[in-house]
């Protein structure tokens, strides 16, 4: 998993830990809540054990816990958003950090599109109407002598 702040580790814990205490109470098994939620045990052991560095990107722990909370009767959306909403907020912080040192180097594709445009009309109108070559033609004999006549 990518690196989470400290806010955001103990709000997954505090998270991990209901979802814990809740499947406990049920007397669930952990392999039951992996078959109807089509994640692996592994991944729910590493979430209950809070593991994290086991676990993949922020976005796809939101969605297990979401389907973790609805497959335990639980309001999933909810406990998804606590978390996400911690890490989406921390990811735009830091993004704003880093766009800061880059250059603007944004072209509007409006640019690209009439650049586009003006090629293939060139294009087409070079196949259409292809230029005219100067040629020589020879024309029948007139009063005995043959005559070139060239088109320009």
């Amino acid at each position: 998993m990518t690196l989470l702040n400290e806010a955001q580790i103990e709000q997954l814990k505090e998270i991990t830990t209901h979802l814990r205490q809740v499947r406990q109470e049920k007397s669930i098994r952990i392999e039951e809540i992996a078959a109807q939620t089509l994640i692996r045990a592994g991944v729910l052991q590493a979430l209950e054990e809070e593991r994290f560095e086991e676990l993949p990107e922020p976005i796809f722990v939101q969605g297990f816990i979401r389907r973790y909370g609805d497959a335990l009767g639980l309001d999933g959306n909810a406990l998804s958003y606590t978390f996400i909403s911690n890490v989406v907020r921390q990811d735009s912080n830091n993004n704003h950090k880093n766009s800061d040192n880059k250059p603007n180097t944004y072209i509007p594709l409006v640019f690209t599109y009439i650049l586009l445009l003006l090629a293939a009309s060139t294009g087409l109108l070079y196949i259409l109407n292809p230029p005219q070559i100067a040629s020589e033609t020879v024309t029948p004999e007139v009063n005995g002598e043959q005559s070139i006549v060239t088109n320009q």
